[in-house]
């Protein structure tokens, strides 16, 4: 496993696999997905409170991207946050990891697809088990309509945010915005992930 200090301290956090896995599993415990000022205020308080240590909202927010500045980050951070997960620290979780039923070395080179590579106009085909097939096109600033849906509760001409996509892990829409009104949060693919990822 290669230790945090040897990666490239200009490499994107979301270019780590095993800081991609940690994100998710965090969003986990947490019970939702991060996504908002909010959310990340929100989640440093939880932090705080569940194991009486301090991340503040602005090294969230770089660390899931939502800002700029994505620096990795440092290595007490990552302890801190896989201590949220249960875990003694960055290297246990990564451990823990390559243990978990079903995680392999494939589980690292998932297809990913994140905002910042799209184009306004981009479209995207997105599936889930048993038969959920959605089409979407991206709209800018992180935002997607859906132009087709089959056997899915996304309706055509629903929109959504987004930063990103992952094979094989779940789709997690804080928001849909359908004729006007926000309607609650929606999970695609909960159990499984995404098994459809393609940009059309």
């Amino acid at each position: 496993m290669k230790d945090i200090k040897d990666i490239k301290e200009n490499t994107a956090a979301k270019e780590i696999p095993e800081l991609n896995s940690l994100l998710k599993e965090v969003e986990k415990v947490y019970g939702r997905r991060v996504s908002t000022t909010t959310d990340f205020e929100s989640l440093s308080v939880v932090i705080e409170h569940e194991i009486g240590e301090l991340l503040s909202a602005s090294t969230l927010k770089r660390l899931w991207g939502y800002v700029g500045d994505r620096r990795i980050p440092r290595a007490d951070t990552l302890d801190i946050l896989s201590r949220y997960c249960g875990k003694k620290d960055f290297k246990e979780f990564c451990s823990w990891l390559t243990e978990v039923s079903g995680v392999d070395s494939q589980f690292f080179t998932e297809r990913c697809i994140r905002t910042s590579d799209l184009s306004s106009g981009d479209s995207l085909t997105l599936g889930w088990v048993p038969d959920r097939l959605v089409r979407v096109r991206y709209l800018g600033d992180g935002r997607f309509r859906v132009l087709s849906s089959t056997n899915s509760k996304l309706k055509v001409g629903d929109e959504f945010e987004s930063d990103g996509f992952m094979l094989n892990f779940p789709l997690y829409i804080t928001a849909v915005y359908r004729d006007g009104e926000i309607l609650p949060s929606y999970v695609a693919g909960r159990i499984h992930g995404l098994s459809v990822l393609e940009k059309c």
